[in-house]
């Protein structure tokens, strides 16, 4: 292996590799044969590795190949030694799926090792999967040890990647059971009149089971050596068995983007279009600047601004406005297999009815994870507050007063997937998420849990 092989730790045998690799006997000795030898020659496995990296350094992979094959190693160092020549032949033989699968399959027991993540990102590389390449380099560019000579190759790749991601697709579909599909609270709210008090049932919880389903992509034409065409699409659809909640949303943007070597810069128009309960909900025009930014070799930033004019159908005397906004993500890779993401933004909603006018502000942290055996674990705590401007009639204490309305909603989700699951390079995620609304109108308060079962692909 390169010389950074260090970084591999020896550790002892784990039971689940026993599953996938044959049991051997405990003396470390291989016997092999070659084509060019007619006779067995016994060896200790470190022998045989040493032999193995000689004739593939000679160009005699099948030989090589052989040699490594007579049977998996019982120390946990040397068999991922013998794996790791393994995909180097396959890589040399241009076999690029086979070498993908061998150090997937090294990273589903030792998903820490930078260099395995490193290799992996190469072949994706030469795939053209840019959205793995740049994932796995990320993470692979987080270790401290990582020698200069791979540290200013991975920001080439980086850079490359960049200059030549022209087009994505993204497919995404959801089974999401929700046990309070219209958000409200139950119980009475009532009012003293001179008749006594009088109340008013508000509505029940309703459960429901929600399919949705995202389909979305972009391609960008190269104009120059830095400039970019680009134009992105996609639709989300979300059916219930109550219509009423049926909800799709159409989105498209069309400008330029500039590419260099530490990050990218996009602006241009935007439109999009909304219906609910098969009806026309709202439409937009309006405007975006996104920017992307490597800050640190484990730090990335984005940033987007954006100004959205909206125009309701049935609404507009009250809810027609402009919404300005601004989001920051930033992603830190904390080694080679786990990584933090913080997100923030300020949203401020202006509305022709003062009582809707509001602004909004959000934080969240979540921690993601590549997990032995396959797994990725993503959880994240969120927080949002909501502030309106005008006031509006609203029943307390038994009276109707007029209250500005603020809120506090809390969202936790967690999710969980596994690649060695996953069928035609879909993989299912299974996430849990609960919301908890507070408000100074207890009417508007709210808690619900939603399960939702998704199937993600990305090309």
């Amino acid at each position: 292996m390169p010389k950074w092989t260090y970084i591999i730790p020896v550790v002892f045998f784990l039971t689940g590799i026993n599953s996938v690799m044959a049991k051997e006997e405990t003396s470390p000795v291989s016997a092999i044969k070659t084509s060019n030898h007619k006779t067995v020659i016994s060896m200790t496995h470190e022998q045989v590795l040493n032999f193995a990296k000689d004739l593939i350094g000679q160009g005699k992979l099948d030989d090589a190949r052989k040699a490594l094959l007579v049977k998996p190693y019982n120390v946990r160092e040397l068999e991922i030694e013998r794996l790791y020549l393994l995909a180097q032949i396959a890589t040399k033989e241009h076999k690029y799926d086979e070498a993908i699968e061998i150090y997937r399959f090294i990273l589903d027991y030792e998903p820490n090792i930078a260099n395995i993540r490193f290799r992996l990102a190469e072949l994706y590389l030469i795939k053209e999967d840019w959205w793995r390449a740049d994932y796995h380099y990320r993470l692979a560019l987080a270790n401290k040890d990582l020698p200069l000579p791979v540290q200013y190759r991975i920001k080439q790749a980086l850079y490359y990647i960049r200059q030549n991601k022209n087009w994505n697709v993204w497919f995404n579909f959801g089974i999401a059971p929700d046990n309070n599909i219209n958000n409200t609270t139950a119980g009475e709210q009532c009012v003293m009149t001179m008749f006594g008090v009088m109340c008013n049932t508000l509505d029940e919880p309703e459960k429901d089971v929600g399919f949705n389903i995202t389909v979305g992509g972009n391609y960008e034409f190269k104009l120059s050596e830095n400039w970019r065409l680009r134009n992105e699409a996609f639709v989300y659809n979300a059916k219930y068995s109550d219509k009423k909640y049926d909800d799709t949303y159409l989105y498209y943007v069309l400008g330029l983007k500039y590419v260099y070597e530490k990050g990218d810069i996009f602006f241009g128009p935007t439109v999009s279009r909304r219906y609910l309960a098969h009806k026309a909900y709202n439409y937009s025009t309006g405007f975006m600047i996104e920017t992307g930014y490597d800050i640190t070799r484990q730090l990335n930033a984005n940033l987007t601004l954006s100004y959205t004019p909206t125009y309701y159908d049935d609404y507009g005397d009250i809810l027609d406005g402009d919404t300005k906004s601004a989001r920051l993500r930033l992603f830190y890779a904390l080694d080679s297999s786990k990584y933090l993401i913080f997100r923030t933004g300020y949203e401020y909603e202006k509305t022709k009815d003062r009582t809707y006018t509001n602004d909004r502000i959000n934080f969240a942290l979540g921690f993601g994870a590549e997990l032995p055996y396959g797994f990725h674990f993503y959880a994240e705590p969120s927080v949002l507050f909501t502030n309106y401007k005008g006031e509006r009639w609203t029943v307390k204490n038994y009276q109707f007063e007029q209250i500005k309305e603020r809120n506090v909603t809390q969202r936790y989700s967690i999710s969980i997937s596994n690649r060695n699951l996953s069928f035609w390079g879909m993989v299912p995620t299974l996430t849990y998420s609960y919301t908890d609304k507070n408000s100074n109108i207890w009417q508007r308060e709210y808690e619900k849990s939603l399960i939702e079962f998704s199937i993600q692909k990305s090309f």
